[in-house]
């Protein structure tokens, strides 16, 4: 039992449907062939008792033929006297055939000329009688069964001709008619209706299965039609609506599934206006921490200042020097944060165009300028790699990011290598990989959780928005970006970026 559950529990909901369905079908099937196989049964032994009672009418006649022919003085005279009997007058009764043999079962005399039965009436076991010492006295004997004559019924009634003073048997009367309607074999026929019943019986089983997966296949597919929704709607389409035209309950369930998307969709349109004015805030607050760091230095430089110039000239060069790189350092540290704020918050919708991702690459190592002599550039470009659908200068821009922090990385020099590749996303998406690497100091593991955080920065007076901006850039055009490092052995990133427009490499 506990292997049937767990069989039937391991099919599908419309292979379950199916089989209980066919099971429910089956039960009355089954019943209804085995009552209509008793009514049938019933009715061929009726048929049988009633061909019966009909043969014994029918053989009525024969019996007070046969028993009038073996009263007959004369027969029984030629039989005491071994005379021939062909030479009597026997009346004999028109239609039938008459056979008349001695007490040895020896055939005296035939009245058939019908050839076909000569070897029938020569021998009383061929007509189904026993020998002549069984017959009983003055009674008739008829056999179990008709003889059988090709297509015809040779119909028979049998009796003993004795001597009148002592009872003697001196012979067999035979008489006995060809039936041209033959009965019908009743173990045939019942066999024959077995096999039409059983016919029947998986004629209607298979028409009831093929019913049932129509039934089966009108419930369950609006269940995966609901059941691919959900899936969209996990993996983030909130706009995927299911189309069901039902009036049930399935109907009620896809509706209200709809409904449920709209609401999803309307509250994750706010959730995100709500964590965008959260980031935004988030970032003006880091802006404004970071801006009032170098505020304080400045401010303290130019009062000192004040007052050495007012107080005591002595050495007043070396002070101003002093205090004029601390204030132009921390001016500069100011431009770059600005700098870098003024890129995140202006970012241009992108315009996407096919272009050459070695083309790109090379214009973001232009736009560094001056390599440092202590750091040597390998790249390493894949030949005849497609042109992408992608923003120029957006691209551009994030490359030039990506390799500006991996040159900054390498402040004791290394080596900075650039490859292009063809490569296969999760989801089996044949995406262009760009891959940056350097030997610098590497990251840790907390430092890479946290490196696209918006106020994440591991430089002295960065303010954390130029890995943030990479990555938007690249979410934009459906790619992704990861990054493998380790202190002390250096950082690659990743740069994947899909080969047909509208896919995603994620």
């Amino acid at each position: 039992m506990a292997f049937w559950n767990w069989k039937l529990f391991n099919l599908s909901l419309k292979g379950r449907l199916i089989l209980v369905f066919a099971f429910v079908s089956f039960i009355p099937t089954i019943v209804l062939i085995l009552v209509s196989y008793l009514i049938i049964a019933q009715g061929i032994n009726r048929w049988e008792d009633m061909s019966s009672e009909l043969r014994k009418l029918r053989v009525l006649p024969m019996v007070e033929n046969a028993r009038g022919i073996a009263s007959d003085p004369g027969v029984i005279y030629a039989l005491e006297n071994k005379a021939n009997l062909s030479e009597l007058d026997l009346v004999l009764p028109e239609g039938y055939i008459v056979a008349i043999y001695d007490a040895s079962g020896k055939i005296l005399f035939n009245s058939s000329v019908d050839p076909s039965l000569h070897d029938k009436l020569t021998s009383l076991y061929e007509l189904g009688l026993p020998p002549v010492k069984e017959f009983p006295f003055d009674e008739p004997i008829l056999p179990k069964e008709p003889i059988k004559l090709k297509d015809k019924e040779l119909a028979l009634s049998a009796i003993t001709s004795s001597q009148p003073e002592n009872g003697k048997i001196l012979g067999i009367v035979v008489v006995g008619k060809i039936v041209h309607s033959a009965p019908t074999d009743m173990s045939k026929m019942r066999r024959g209706i077995a096999i039409i019943l059983i016919l029947t019986a998986t004629i209607i089983f298979l028409i009831a299965l093929w019913i049932s997966s129509i039934i089966a296949r009108e419930i369950t597919e609006p269940i995966r039609t609901l059941v691919a929704g959900t899936r969209e709607v996990a993996g983030g389409n909130l706009e995927y609506q299911v189309n069901i035209d039902a009036k049930d309950e399935v109907g009620m369930l896809a509706d209200s599934f709809n409904q449920m998307t709209e609401k999803l969709l309307r509250y994750a349109d706010e959730l995100k206006r709500a964590e965008k004015a959260a980031a935004w805030k988030e970032v003006a607050q880091k802006l404004a921490h970071e801006i009032k760091n170098p505020l304080t230095p400045i401010q303290l430089s130019a009062e000192r200042l004040k007052r050495r110039y007012y107080s005591k000239r002595e050495g007043y060069d070396e002070v101003l020097d002093e205090c004029t790189y601390t204030i132009i350092d921390e001016v500069e540290r100011l431009r770059r944060l600005l700098d870098e704020f003024s890129q995140f918050a202006r970012m241009p919708a992108v315009n996407p165009i096919p272009s050459d991702i070695h083309g790109v690459i090379n214009d973001a190592l232009k736009l560094y300028g001056d390599i440092p002599e202590n750091i040597e550039v390998i790249t390493q470009f894949t030949d005849d790699l497609p042109k992408v659908m992608f923003d120029h200068d957006q691209t551009r821009r994030a490359f030039f990011n990506l390799i500006k922090n991996a040159i900054e990385s390498m402040e004791n020099g290394g080596k900075l290598t650039i490859s292009t590749g063809i490569a296969k996303s999760e989801k089996n998406i044949d995406c262009v990989e760009v891959k940056i690497s350097d030997t610098g100091t590497g990251m840790s593991t907390e430092e890479m959780e946290k490196l696209f955080t918006p106020h994440f920065s591991t430089k002295r007076g960065g303010a954390g928005l130029g890995l943030t901006i990479v990555k938007k850039i690249i979410d934009d055009h459906g790619g992704d970006v990861s990054v493998i490092s380790e202190e002390g052995k250096g950082t690659t990133f990743i740069i994947r970026i899909p080969l047909v427009e509208g896919e995603n490499c994620e």
